[in-house]
């Protein structure tokens, strides 16, 4: 492939390139992220916490790839939920997870304390956790993370805003885990002044329970009660001693709550066992329920959005600056529990966020607001259309009226004189009755070829044209001449105008037609006078122009011929200066009458042409021969003849008659420079334009053309009379062309006979 062929298919290839790539986003890297759940294959809150992940880290432009693993903590104990952790970080690794996200205590502490030494080598986010084990954290610093630290104290206040002073019941183990939130809870109610009871359980429901006359009759509308509280208690209810009778008659109690402070197999069912809602301090589970009426804890979409900034930072290589930080916690209420339990808003306090409330509760007044306004818009809208429609209606109603005033008027008018309306319809055009009377014809359609027999043949041509285009022009206005009734030709206005295209497609054409023979006379009449009366002040002119052209030399040759009779003192010099004045001025007069009666002969067309075809280029240098040696010595005379010569259909002595004008009269107004005689073809109108320019004094624009006039001179005092440019002008438009001159004072002018070429 040589260097040639290389660069002509470089910048092809460049360019399929760029179009190639156009239909694609920019790559992206995705990422492995193994996710450890604590709790087993499929909890409630397995799908929803994938979801809001994933929601969380494409929300930060991070495409990633998930493997789950679920611990069920629930079912193991210690050392095999290590073992199992163990067994996942080494499945992980050989994956190439790039990042570990875990959740909630349990598998982030066992991740922890499995000591599998391929946990460091790996960027670990945890989130959920509720009470980080610091110690083993300072092993890790590879481990960072989320936690939402239990806040019992604040939720147990925020239950009794709600449901009041109640027994709170915690559901607690021996277990590691439950020993310590019990400790973290007595620690946070420490002279808080609550009740906090660890005893038998039984001694405490009989303490506070209505028993016999202590309850209320069951009357419609009356809250049934069996309970009495003046300070709020929290209970631990140790469900590895206590059996399903003793947690259900405890949830019996008409102000008895259970609080939820971890997931396990056992809470997560315990909520059933009581009449009243539960409240919870951490999310799990929050939402799914219909048990959980609310709590203070960070939701978990809280949690998963901000473990979502965790992994991307982790992944981009980022630190954070604390290993363990706190998500934001809210007073959140679930709107699904408040209508289960029949608790009213107003209950709620303005600070605390309802959460899962379908949009159209959470915007009910907005709208009805809105439904009210769309409705009232809507009258106002139906009340306008009705309005404009009576307006409308009325207006058409006027409308009628009006057309049919019209109409009538119209009519009447028409009736009295010779003017039809009439519209066109299909091939054909359909006029009103009296005009069917009027010509003797059926009434019907009057079709296109009876039109063109009742017209003139002259005018059949100009006609057909007309109606053809009807469709494309808007308006048109004719005269022709028609004959209707056999009675002869008259004269006859046609006038229409094409309107907008109907639903069908096609065009409305309407007019009128009108009988203007009488105006035709009349103008003929005026025309006539006019002609007559031109011809009576040409006449008159002629006479003037002629006894001043005429006095001029005969005064001259009577003077001197008196001088030479009467004064014999004259010397021989002055005789022949006198008579060569005298032979001048009988020169002249005889040009003159020649002049004249060869301008008459052309008027009354009595002059005869001998139209042959000439060469212009042979003709012109005949004439440049013939004057060049007429020309005033100090002049220049030049010519511009075109390569291509052309053919005209010419008398050629009258042809030389014209240019011998243009060229006399150059030499007479041209002091110096330069006469220039020549032709140019035009191509486009197949005509030549035979020219002569000078140099000399020029024209005025105004009398450019005046000077085509009889007897028009520039000067009194110049030599001539005037009808050469009148003569030439007429020849030329014998000869089927036109005299053009252009000419500028002070720098010369140019007079051309353009004609037609022949073949």
């Amino acid at each position: 492939m040589n260097i040639k062929t290389i660069a002509i298919l470089l910048p092809c290839w460049l360019i399929l390139l760029c179009l190639s790539g156009c239909g694609h986003k920019p790559y992206t890297r995705q990422y492995k992220i193994a996710l450890v759940h604590s709790y087993e294959e499929g909890y409630p809150d397995a799908e929803r916490t994938r979801r809001l992940l994933c929601e969380a880290l494409a929300k930060r432009g991070l495409s990633c790839d998930f493997r789950e693993y679920f611990l069920n903590c629930d079912g193991l104990l210690s050392d095999k939920e290590e073992e199992f952790c163990s067994d996942f970080i080494d499945d992980f690794t050989r994956w190439g997870a790039h990042l570990v996200a875990v959740l909630d205590d349990q598998a982030t502490y066992s991740l922890m304390a499995c000591g599998n030494p391929l946990l460091h080598d790996l960027p670990v986010v945890f989130s959920g956790v509720n009470y980080p084990n610091r110690q083993l954290l300072e092993r890790y610093p590879n481990v960072t993370g989320y936690a939402d630290a239990p806040d019992y104290l604040n939720t147990v206040r925020m239950l009794e805003r709600i449901m009041g002073k109640s027994r709170v019941c915690v559901i607690n183990r021996n277990n590691v885990l439950d020993r310590f939130i019990w400790e973290d809870l007595m620690t946070q109610f420490d002279g808080q002044g609550y009740e906090i009871y660890c005893g038998r359980v039984g001694m405490h429901v009989s303490t506070h329970r209505k028993l016999g006359d202590d309850l209320p009759s069951l009357v419609p509308g009356v809250n049934w009660e069996n309970e009495r509280f003046d300070t709020t208690a929290i209970v631990r209810l140790n469900s590895d001693s206590l059996s399903l009778t003793q947690v259900a008659w405890t949830g019996y109690g008409s102000r008895t709550l259970c609080l939820f402070t971890h997931r396990n197999f056992i809470t997560v069912h315990s909520a059933s066992f009581f009449q009243n809602p539960c409240f919870a301090t951490v999310n799990k589970g929050f939402g799914l329920s219909d048990y959980a009426l609310g709590g203070y804890f960070a939701t978990i979409e809280t949690q998963l959005d901000d473990m979502g900034q965790g992994i991307a930072e982790r992944l981009r290589g980022r630190m954070p600056a604390e290993q363990v930080r706190y998500c934001a916690k809210r007073y959140v209420v679930n709107w699904h529990v408040l209508q289960r339990y029949g608790i009213p808003l107003s209950c709620i306090p303005k600070e605390y966020t309802i959460m899962y409330m379908p949009f159209t509760e959470r915007y009910r007044y907005t709208l009805l607001y809105m439904a009210s306004l769309f409705g009232l818009l809507l009258l106002l809208l139906i009340g306008f259309l009705i309005r404009s429609l009576s307006v409308e209606r009325r207006r058409k109603h006027e409308a009628l009226h009006s057309l049919r005033y019209e109409h009538e008027t119209l009519a009447l008018a028409i009736s009295g004189s010779s003017t039809y309306v009439w519209r066109m319809e299909g091939e054909g055009i359909i006029c009103d009755a009296h005009f069917y009377e009027v010509i003797h014809h059926p009434r019907e359609r009057i079709t296109l070829d009876e039109i063109m027999d009742f017209i003139h043949p002259d005018d059949r041509g100009r006609f057909y044209r007309n109606y053809r285009a009807s469709e494309t022009v808007r308006s048109h206005k004719g005269q022709y001449r028609f004959d209707f009734t056999e009675e002869g030709y008259e004269w006859w206005e046609l006038r229409y105008s094409t309107l907008s295209a109907t639903t069908g497609g096609r065009h409305i054409i309407t007019g009128v037609l009108q009988n203007i023979q009488d105006i035709k006379d009349h103008e003929e009449e005026l025309i006539r006078a006019r002609r007559l009366a031109e011809h009576a002040e040409l006449k008159q002119s002629f006479l003037n122009n002629m006894s001043h052209e005429i006095r001029t030399p005969l005064n001259a040759i009577a003077g001197f011929a008196n001088l030479l009779v009467y004064d014999p003192e004259l010397s021989g010099a002055e005789k022949q200066e006198y008579a060569g004045i005298i032979n001048t001025n009988t020169k002249l007069l005889l040009k003159l009458v020649d002049d004249v009666l060869q301008l008459s002969r052309m008027e009354t067309a009595n002059m005869s042409f001998d139209l042959r075809r000439e060469s212009v280029h042979h003709l012109l240098e005949t004439i440049y021969q013939t004057h060049s040696v007429l020309i005033n010595p100090p002049l220049e005379f030049v010519t511009d003849f075109s390569d291509r010569d052309v053919f005209v259909n010419v008398d050629c002595i009258r042809l030389t008659q014209v240019i011998t004008n243009f060229l006399n009269n150059a030499n007479k107004f041209t002091p110096q420079g330069y006469i220039k005689l020549g032709y140019i073809y035009r191509p486009a109108t197949n005509e030549v334009s035979i020219y002569v320019e000078d140099t000399g004094i020029g024209i005025p624009k105004e009398e450019q053309e005046m000077i085509f006039a009889r007897f028009y001179k520039r000067s009194e005092f110049s030599q001539g009379v005037g009808l050469g440019l009148a003569i030439c002008k007429a020849i030329a438009e014998k000869l089927g062309g036109r005299i053009e001159v252009e000419s500028q004072v002070g720098r010369g002018s140019r007079f051309a006979v353009v004609l037609p070429c022949v073949e």
